[in-house]
């Protein structure tokens, strides 16, 4: 049977809620007993010291033993009498006395003897519980017993002992009150354990219905999402640990509607980007099938551009998917890191000429200092850095070259003159296919993904790639690498 996880709290809920309420109950029930006997215990004791407290004060009152022995009607009196002291322990032995010879209880003793004496042989057959003995043990009134589980209770005059009480040790409830009331105890554990259990099932369902129906709302929505519905979005109203949940898929909803769109955005700027040179590369050939252009090398040269741009993009395009795909091979090992920076100015220093641009290099990096990292792919990094710039910087301007080091990294900025790029604009300049260009022409331009393979490099390097505006109206390209 395949149960549900609402099905499985449920069951859990109610196996903790019943051996809790049975291990509560199963508690209460031996406290109760032990309780319940100790009470007794207490209540034989109280019994014994009230009897013996009333003895000692007819012993110090008589001065001797004679007035009870083998007078069971006297001594029924007395083990009724026990429930009662006739005598307070604070009081003093004379107070006692007089309490004791109250007229009160000498009427109550009088009564007692007088409606007894029909029940004479009675109480010659009757075998009370409670014997008194003498200082030697032997039997003074009652009925001297020889078993094994007997207790003696001592009766002290001026710390002496004058006598005993023997009585049976307390061992259990065998009073038949005493045994009912225990029943009755038990019964009522018992029926408040069985609706305690009632009520946990009917909490424990209660609760497996909310939770059922939170989850399902969840599922619905993970559905909804596997359909492609990304528009979809959970209801938050909990802080819990599901409310978290439903949390994290509105924002896998959000990424994944977010994804959906760039995919979308993606695959249009790339047509855009591919049909451009197709279109150029299309309409000279048209040209020269006419005979409009004459097939001569200024038309070859203008094809071989066009199919060199072709190219490019294409190339850019497999290196950014490979990349995120993981499969972009990087060969790392030591290197002159200055000699890198020496060899990217050499590159480009002719075409920044031939721009009227200005190229400046200010390095603090020592000449011998050693970088651990991909020589082709980091000159790769900085050729797509200084060709945005050759690429967008005006006629006349600046670029410099800042290289830098510390304990920990080596930065590298490029910073341009104008033009320059809004604020609000820069953090998107590494994004793939972005232009600043409403129309989207490109005529300074490339397909806008230097810039996004050059983070992609920085990132394989475990650095960090940034870019601001710069003091001399253009931006600020920096690159953190750790050394």
């Amino acid at each position: 049977m395949n149960l549900k996880i609402w099905h499985k709290l449920a069951l859990i809920l109610i196996a903790i809620t019943t051996l809790t309420v049975v291990m509560s109950i199963g508690l209460s029930q031996r406290s109760f007993k032990n309780g319940f006997a100790n009470y007794l215990y207490q209540q034989q004791q109280r019994r014994l010291e009230n009897l013996g407290n009333n003895l000692l004060i007819a012993y110090e009152e008589n001065g001797d033993w004679e007035f009870i022995r083998d007078n069971n009607r006297l001594w029924f009196f007395y083990l009724r009498a026990r429930h009662e002291s006739f005598n307070a322990s604070e009081k003093s032995k004379r107070e006692r006395s007089q309490t004791f010879s109250s007229a009160d209880y000498e009427e109550r003793k009088k009564d007692f003897l007088q409606s007894s004496t029909r029940r004479k042989s009675a109480y010659k057959k009757r075998s009370p519980k409670r014997s008194l003995l003498d200082a030697q043990k032997k039997l003074i009134v009652g009925r001297l017993s020889n078993e094994t589980d007997m207790q003696y209770y001592p009766i002290k005059s001026q710390g002496q002992i004058i006598a005993y009480i023997q009585s049976k040790k307390f061992t259990g409830v065998t009073d038949r009150l005493d045994k009912m009331f225990a029943a009755q105890q038990s019964r009522a554990f018992f029926i408040n354990t069985l609706l305690s259990l009632i009520l946990s099932v009917l909490v424990a369902l209660l609760v497996s219905v909310y939770f059922r129906r939170r989850i399902n709302a969840l599922t619905q929505i993970a559905q909804q999402l596997t359909s492609g519905q990304y528009q979809q979005r959970v209801i938050i109203k909990h802080k819990d640990e599901l409310g978290q949940l439903g949390e994290d898929f509105n924002t896998l909803a959000r990424t994944l509607e977010k994804n959906q769109q760039s995919q979308r955005q993606w695959i249009a700027d790339i047509s855009h980007e591919l049909r451009t040179p197709v279109a150029i590369l299309k309409g000279e050939l048209e040209a020269l099938d006419d005979d409009i252009r004459p097939l001569d090398k200024t038309a070859l040269m203008s094809l071989m551009q066009e199919s060199d741009r072709l190219n490019k993009l294409i190339d850019d395009l497999y290196q950014l998917s490979i990349s995120d795909m993981g499969a972009l091979k990087y060969v790392k090992q030591k290197f002159i890191f200055n000699d890198l920076i020496a060899e990217i100015i050499d590159s480009f220093a002719n075409r920044f000429e031939k721009q009227n641009l200005i190229l400046q290099l200010e390095n603090s990096i020592s000449q011998q200092f050693l970088f651990n990292g991909d020589k082709q792919r980091l000159y790769q990094l900085l050729s797509n850095l200084l060709e945005n710039s050759l690429r967008y910087t005006d006629t006349g301007g600046a670029v410099v070259i800042h290289c830098q080091e510390n304990d920990r990294q080596v930065i590298i900025s490029i910073e341009d003159s104008a033009p320059g790029i809004a604020p609000d604009k820069l953090p998107h300049i590494f994004e793939r296919l972005f232009r600043l260009e409403n129309s989207r022409s490109r005529d300074n331009g490339g397909a806008g993904l230097g810039l996004a393979i050059a983070r992609q490099i920085v990132i394989a390097h475990h650095g960090d790639i940034s870019a601001q505006s710069s003091e001399r109206g253009g931006i600020i390209i920096k690159c953190v690498l750790p050394k």
